[in-house]
């Protein structure tokens, strides 16, 4: 297996192994001042990559002489890297009750019972959570955390994580975020307003359940067959009843489902083949079609304060998406002032957060900012602000850099 080496900049009191997200298979173990982060293994959620994750941490476990006293994992529930943080058992001489809990093949009673994995057996050296000694990470602050370390930064950010998924410290699905601290503590200071997600993450595969809910929540049922002409009468009822009634159809803030959700609104993605298509198809409307001559064109968010956090709301731009929609307005102009309108947010939040807290460096990390249009324009526009800016330069942007976080915030 491969891995890379990072020097930290401070040392790590204790030995952690940090077993990442989901879908990167990404695993970091960290001794001293020095951390080692695992290659990408693929989503674990598929059976064999998850038993090749087990291995290799087996394997470079060995290979470093690393006994973990903590093993961080992430705040989701449902993720297998964070099931087997907390049910690591067995050995190499038989498949693990850890791959059997976390694919689902325990029995009911085993399935239902405590978390805490007392009394199983589990790798040498490896803690169990009824030590004490298994701690959960909030996926963004992970994101930031993993940023800061990479710039080698130990003061205070606005740290801002836009991906699609991660399960938030309130229960509801986070991806829209702007923190402020240090790598001591972070603080949730703004996101986009949360939308539902109807039918949960069938509303990832197939994103046109996310332009519906944007439009539902803004016009109501009536409105939607006259804007979504592809959608029928059974589909609309099925979906306003689920939002209605909080089945299946949690809340998120998280910026890669609008991005699904305009792609899908104008036309571009309505169902998604792999992870990110509708964002990727979206910019690629922009960088194909030659809509650098819209480039200074955008929409407006609104902003208001909803408990000392700053409420960052996507209605006014999905009303300017619909009006153009209406206007005969063509799709790679929507994509390119849909993009700048998320610079220019960015630069609000950030103008809004350092007039508060004065703070003025600012690290960006999570999936969103792969998009090299958003990523190229957001740089400049920060710096003509006099932001001091930080973006990944050794480590993904995305999920495979989550790992890093992770055992840098459980050492605190």
């Amino acid at each position: 297996m491969r891995y890379t080496k990072i020097v930290l900049p401070y040392k790590i009191k204790n030995s952690i192994l940090a077993v990442g997200a989901q879908s990167k298979g990404v695993f970091c173990f960290v001794k001293g001042n020095t951390a080692y982060l695992s290659d990408s293994g693929g989503d674990l959620s598929d059976l064999e990559n998850f038993k090749k994750f087990e291995r290799d941490i087996k394997r470079l476990q060995r290979k470093l002489k690393i006994k973990p006293m903590i093993i961080a994992c992430d705040l989701h529930p449902e993720y297998v890297s964070t099931k087997y943080a907390l049910r690591t058992t067995n050995d190499d001489r038989r498949e693990s009750r850890a791959v059997r809990q976390a694919h689902g093949a325990s029995n009911g009673a085993e399935r239902s019972r405590s978390t805490k994995p007392r009394g199983e057996r589990r790798p040498k050296g490896v803690p169990s959570e009824a030590e004490g000694r298994t701690t959960k990470i909030q996926h963004h602050e992970a994101h930031i955390a993993s940023c800061m370390t990479d710039n080698n930064i130990k003061g205070k950010v606005i740290g801002i994580a836009f991906d699609g998924t991660g399960f938030g410290l309130d229960g509801n699905i986070w991806g829209g975020e702007f923190f402020v601290g240090d790598i001591k503590g972070l603080k949730r200071a703004s996101h986009l307003k949360y939308i539902p997600m109807p039918g949960g993450e069938a509303s990832i595969k197939e994103p046109w359940r996310m332009a519906f809910s944007y439009l539902y929540a803004i016009y109501g049922k009536s409105a939607i067959p006259e804007i979504l002409t592809r959608l029928d009468k059974k589909k609309i009822d099925i979906l306003s009843q689920m939002i209605d009634k909080k089945i299946n159809s949690p809340l998120t803030s998280s910026m890669g489902r609008l991005f699904d959700g305009v792609s899908a609104l104008i036309g571009i993605c309505a169902f998604a083949g792999y992870e990110g298509e509708a964002a990727i198809e979206l910019e690629k409307m922009i960088l194909e079609h030659g809509a650098w001559s819209t480039e200074h064109r955008k929409y407006k968010f609104g902003y208001f304060n909803e408990a000392g956090v700053v409420i960052i709301d996507w209605e006014p731009v999905i009303r300017s998406v619909v009006k153009d929609l209406k206007r005969g307005v063509k799709k790679p102009e929507i994509s390119v002032k849909f993009h700048n309108s998320i610079c220019d947010m960015i630069k609000e939040a950030c103008n809004l957060l350092r007039k508060r807290y004065k703070i003025g460096k600012v690290c960006m990390s999570g999936g969103v900012f792969q998009n090299k249009y958003l990523s190229g324009r957001i740089k400049p526009i920060l710096e003509k602000e006099g932001f001091n800016i930080y973006v990944h330069k050794n480590i993904p942007t995305h999920d495979g850099g989550i790992a890093l976080g992770q055992a840098v915030l459980a050492n605190l």
